[in-house]
């Protein structure tokens, strides 16, 4: 019975992780767009080192981060649109007591450029 209750524990631990990372790389794209905004878009290595930046005060290793800057409508020119897309191997903490499987994490955020 004890196995069963820190098998309970464990997955409540690691999903509570992966709903955090999510949340941690989405937070990040935002930043990443609202700073592709103000830059008018021209800047994306910028844009790729602030969400980085962002991201690596939530103790995730922003070596394996892929951040993609792009313009859906073909130019970052005022009045078209930015994208960023973050995308993350999600690798579970506790491998040897629950075996989970890599999971990829994408989050994605897009404003107009005024």
């Amino acid at each position: 019975m004890i196995v069963v209750i820190f098998m309970v524990v464990f997955w409540i631990f690691e999903l509570s992780w992966l709903m955090y990372t999510y949340s941690a790389l989405a937070d990040a794209v935002n930043e990443g767009v609202r700073y592709a905004i103000v830059h008018s878009g021209g800047d994306p290595a910028g844009t790729q080192a602030k969400v980085k930046t962002f991201a690596a005060a939530s103790l995730h290793n922003v070596s394996a981060i892929s951040v993609s800057v792009t313009p859906p409508d073909g130019s970052y020119a005022p009045p078209n649109r930015v994208r960023v897309t973050v995308t993350y191997t999600y690798i579970p903490w506790l491998p040897k007591f629950i075996t989970a499987p890599t999971m990829r994490t994408d989050a994605e955020g897009r404003m107009v450029a005024q």
